[in-house]
């Protein structure tokens, strides 16, 4: 079959699906039914004969598939775009000799659902109701453009598992086909973004209350193109994500509405999201808008704004999370209760359990360094706007001479530090080593609540570079594994106690205190004798990422 064939295939199913959107299935073959009614075995005119392994689906009785040329599978705006996504299951399979899934739009799984819509009776999908996105170990996507991206929306699901060896690749077109992109190269495609029906503080109580037709009445806006999230179940599983690189990617539409390498739009704790990187992003690395999403293993280098950003009343989850600044970027943790202009006393609360975290910031102020970024300077974790949180088991520091830098660890904003005076937020078992290290409003003495908390901070200029990442420096910026003897400038010993996050209930309310029981209560958190996202020995990091 010749692409043109392929292509007079694929209008005909548009026209037959724009009148009858039911009665859909997935039919991931090489066998292809053209408009004349015959069957050919996928061959395509430029490759003589050679199957066709380009992702297809069936709908409305006409199956649509990508073309197979130079190696590449490409799949046209008609195949799937925004304004036509796909109400089946689909695909994708890795390609013999690192080939390339090219998309010419933007890949959008599942219909949105918006308030007009389902006010008037049509449901909104719920957990698993609306069609997966499968993609195989070794599969590389790429897109044309910045402003296309992934969607998966609420009701559908994403599994995508790579392997060490062969994880799943999301990049733009410059990057996996042209070999061009650099470390400047931030928003080549947008992202990959995830609605669910989880909680987010922007509805009401009575917002998440079912109607005649729905189980709630919660439709958020999504950053980016028009779509929606929100609901009332904060369990939803949107799917998995385990060995998978999100490259180049970001499109800002106006300042404070962007897509981000990886966006959580109040996704469920039933989603499993280990092993994922963000590399060289133009705004945030991880974001979560609500839900209770929980993540692990995971890695940003080199993003532009955020490495990880959560609001709007996430209450999840992380454990070993490595965020590394090559060059210009923002803050490692950004973390707000509501964000913007609304009063941060809007339940519910957020609050975020981060263990074993290694934060390398690099002194870089906004528009400077060999990849400059507008977001701002690079810094470490900042908790404010009303946020909660919990610190265990985490390194902060620089990769700048003499580990100078900006502020490393900040709190502000009168919520977020009553928040500390009573006893909701906590952090234990840290060290930050840096310059700047300390930084709170006036009123608040964080560096005396810091060392009481069973915390570490070196920053006296004599003692620094203190000796807390295997050979970390200005010459060796992304080194990552943590030092086995922690020690300061002057090789003396940097006393910290592991804290026990296996202690820490899976269940917890935002808005109190850390919710303890005896050892082993945790069924997320892992036990470990280390601080820092990576052990000597036990590095989790190398093989599957890039950029270190």
């Amino acid at each position: 079959m010749n692409i043109k064939t392929i292509f007079s295939i694929s209008l005909l199913a548009a026209a037959v699906t724009a009148c009858d959107g039911g009665g859909v299935t997935l039919a991931p073959s090489t066998t292809v039914t053209n408009s004349n009614n015959t069957t050919n075995e996928g061959s395509n005119g430029g490759n003589g004969g050679t199957t066709n392994p380009c992702a297809s689906y069936t709908q409305s009785g006409q199956t649509l598939q990508g073309s197979f040329e130079g190696g590449n599978c490409t799949y046209s705006a008609t195949f799937v775009a925004d304004t036509r996504p796909l109400t089946t299951d689909l695909v994708i399979n890795g390609l013999p000799d690192d080939g390339l899934h090219i998309f010419e739009d933007s890949l959008f799984v599942g219909r949105n659902v918006n308030a007009n819509s389902a006010a008037q009776g049509v449901e909104i999908p719920q957990d698993g109701e609306g069609p997966t996105l499968t993609i195989g170990a070794g599969a590389k996507l790429a897109f044309f453009n910045s402003q296309d991206y992934v969607v998966i929306n609420r009701g559908s699901r994403i599994i995508a598992e790579g392997t060490r060896d062969r994880p799943i690749i999301f990049s733009g077109v410059t990057d996996l086909r042209d070999n061009q992109a650099t470390e400047a190269d931030r928003g080549l495609w947008g992202g990959v973004q995830i609605n669910g029906n989880g909680l987010t503080n922007k509805c009401t109580d009575a917002d998440r209350q079912a109607t005649s037709s729905n189980p709630h009445n919660c439709h958020v806006a999504a950053e980016g193109k028009p779509n929606n999230y929100g609901g009332n179940n904060n369990e939803e599983n949107s799917g998995v994500m385990r060995y998978v690189q999100i490259r180049h990617a970001g499109f800002e539409v106006v300042d404070g509405d962007e897509v981000n390498g990886l966006t959580f739009n109040a996704v469920g704790s039933g989603t499993t999201v280990e092993y994922v990187q963000t590399y060289t992003t133009l705004d945030d690395g991880f974001e979560m808008f609500g839900g209770a999403v929980d993540v692990k293993y995971i890695v940003g280098v080199n993003v532009g704004d955020d490495a990880f950003d959560y609001s709007e009343g996430w209450a999840g989850d992380a454990q070993f999370a490595l965020f590394v600044h090559t060059s210009g970027g923002n803050r490692c943790i950004e973390a707000d209760n509501t964000g913007g202009s609304q009063p941060d006393d809007i339940a519910p609360y957020t609050k975020g359990r981060v263990s074993n975290m290694t934060c390398i910031t690099s002194n870089v102020d906004t528009n400077e360094g060999t990849a400059p970024t507008s977001k701002g300077d690079a810094e470490g974790p900042l908790y404010r706007e009303g946020s909660y949180f919990e610190m265990y088991n985490s390194i902060i520091t620089s990769n700048a001479d003499g580990m100078a830098s900006n502020e490393c660890m900040e709190v502000t904003s009168t919520q977020t530090i009553d928040g500390i005076n009573s006893g909701i937020s906590a952090a234990s078992g840290n060290v930050v080593a840096c310059t700047e290290a300390l930084k709170a409003d006036a009123g608040f003495d964080i560096r005396s609540w810091w060392v009481n908390g069973g915390n570490a901070v070196v920053d006296a200029a004599a003692d620094l570079p203190a000796n807390v990442i295997q050979g970390l420096s200005a010459s060796n910026p992304t080194a990552y594994v943590t030092a086995t003897n922690l020690t300061d400038a002057n090789g003396a010993a940097i006393n910290v106690s592991v804290f026990d996050v296996t202690r820490l209930n899976n269940n917890f309310d935002a808005a109190s205190a850390p919710a303890l029981g005896g050892s082993g209560s945790s069924s997320f958190f892992e036990e470990v004798d280390f601080i820092g996202a990576v052990k000597e020995g036990e590095d989790w990091v190398s093989g599957w990422t890039t950029g270190l």
